[in-house]
């Protein structure tokens, strides 16, 4: 039997698949009018295809500059009109709407106007609506957002659809906002990618609960009762700035959050939190701590803090600061603290004393034994007075050579609100026997009493009452030169001149 040779045929060039892109070699012109009868978020996911639909798509017009409507007219309405017609990409719109007088802003208009503009893709939508406005349902199936900023408005629940998510949504802004239900809490579900939230003067917000947000960096959180953060392991920075009953970090470790910022009010965050900062926070820098109460007695030890502010407007704090790494060091509060501070590479300290109680000799005394703990090389200290009292009293006849030796690292000293022309000048005496400072300025509330500024700029200026009979030389000794500074503000606003001054001084060691 005879074996059959079987060569293959040769193929004809009309057998051969077409591998050609036919689609992406329309003419530019055809290739956008198929973007224009697309929805948005399906015409952006063209410049995956191909660099030819990429092209197509940065070629289509755009509104790069941001486009602001304050009015309802019938300018703005014709304005949308024409983009949402040619299908024009909006980068960033802004509506600021405030209602004065009846039906200068009625709803419809911005229904009529959300409908257009949604119809495109839009990058960054700012909605600063300043009357009750009822957000409508269209809103939330913009999935092009990256960036949406409410204001004024209110969210109802109802209206977010089963499977709706916002997958492009990185920044979510809310303020002034009023939720139906649990619609802010809603939004934040269903924004899967977000890198930045912030809420602030929200009603009806009792609780949030900040899960399963890989991206998260910052959160700025802002009267809420109760705070939850979970899942969130590229948290950067967390911000609560206003009184709030808890906060809960579920995680054991965040390891990337470099920024924490706590108001307490009656929170018990310092309990929870304070003796594992350093195991909790690894990478923590700045730690500013608000209203303290709670604790008696403070202890942070942390290895990479550059950065603390504590303030209390009520008890003493005490206790120590155990921070290699700590650069800046900031206080506030009514009475002076009683901290000992270990962190070698200390360089800038900020004190802002608001004392509404008698001052005498001895508070002056206390004041410089705690600013002793400052003395080390590269430390510069400001410090801030606000003076409510109307008693101070300064007599340098009861203290000893060895007890008052003026600290001269001071940057600057600043004085508020000494309206009293009773403490004048135990105040300015107090202050210079005790620091030197490079600077000192005054700024008053209102020209009712500039006799503070007038006394302080002949005390700087003149020799007046010497110490001749005490134990110790006054500050005029050492001070060799004063220099008055304008600045190109009082140049310009010369009426600011009577509340507000500062000089330059120069001391002899």
């Amino acid at each position: 039997m005879k074996k059959m040779m079987v060569f293959p045929r040769e193929s004809s060039k009309s057998d051969k698949i077409d591998a050609k892109d036919r689609i992406s070699e329309l003419p530019e012109p055809i290739k956008q009018h198929i973007l224009f009868f697309m929805c948005p978020e399906d015409a952006a996911r063209t410049t995956v295809l191909s660099k030819a639909w990429q092209q197509t798509w940065n070629s289509l017009r755009r509104l790069s500059s941001e486009c602001v409507f304050e009015y309802v007219d019938l300018l703005c309405t014709k304005t949308l009109e024409i983009l949402h017609t040619e299908k024009v990409i909006i980068e960033k719109l802004k509506v600021y709407l405030l209602l004065r007088e009846e039906g200068a802003a009625s709803p419809s208009y911005l229904d009529k106007w959300l409908e257009l503009v949604l119809g495109n893709y839009i990058n960054e939508l700012y909605l600063y609506i300043f009357f009750e406005y009822t957000l409508p349902k269209q809103i939330f199936a913009a999935k092009s957002l990256a960036i949406l900023d409410l204001r004024g408005c209110r969210l109802v629940e109802s209206f977010f659809d089963k499977n709706a998510k916002f997958n492009r949504l990185k920044e979510l802004t809310l303020e002034g906002v009023v939720q139906d239900g649990n619609a802010i809490q809603e939004l934040l579900n269903r924004c899967p990618v977000l890198e930045a939230f912030s809420i602030d003067d929200c009603l009806n917000v009792y609780c949030l609960e900040l899960f399963n947000l890989p991206n998260l960096k910052m959160a700025k959180i802002n009267r809420v009762r109760m705070i939850y953060i979970n899942e969130a392991p590229n948290l950067h920075t967390v911000c609560c700035t206003a009184k709030i009953s808890i906060i809960c970090l579920l995680h054991t470790t965040y390891n990337n959050l470099r920024k924490l910022s706590i108001r307490i009010g009656y929170n018990s965050f310092d309990v929870m939190y304070f003796p594992r900062l350093n195991s909790m926070f690894p990478l923590l820098e700045t730690l500013d701590f608000y209203d303290i109460r709670r604790l008696d007695e403070v202890k942070i030890s942390h290895d990479r803090l550059e950065s603390l502010s504590l303030s209390t407007k009520f008890n003493t704090i005490t206790g120590q600061i155990d921070c290699k790494n700590l650069v800046s060091y900031e206080y506030e509060g009514k009475t002076i603290p009683s901290l000992l501070i270990n962190s070698p590479r200390l360089h800038d300290v900020q004190l802002k004393l608001l004392t509404d109680y008698p001052l005498d000799t001895w508070w002056f005394l206390r004041l410089k034994q705690y600013l002793e703990i400052f003395k080390q090389p590269g430390v510069l200290l400001n410090l801030q007075l606000q003076i409510e009292s109307s008693m101070v009293e300064f007599n340098p006849e009861l203290l000893s050579e060895q007890s008052i030796c003026p600290l001269t690292n001071f940057k600057h000293l600043r004085f508020l609100y000494t309206e009293s022309l009773q403490i004048h000048r135990g105040l300015i005496d107090g202050m210079l026997w005790t620091i030197h400072p490079e600077m000192i300025s005054v700024k008053l509330c209102s020209l009712k009493d500039t006799a503070f500024i007038e006394l302080l700029f002949k005390n700087l200026k003149e020799k007046l009452e010497c110490c001749n009979g005490y134990q110790i030389k006054c500050w005029r000794h050492y001070l060799k030169a004063v220099e008055l500074i304008v600045e190109q503000e009082r140049e310009r606003r010369p009426e600011l001149f009577p509340i507000f001054a500062k000089y330059k001084l120069s001391w002899q060691l």
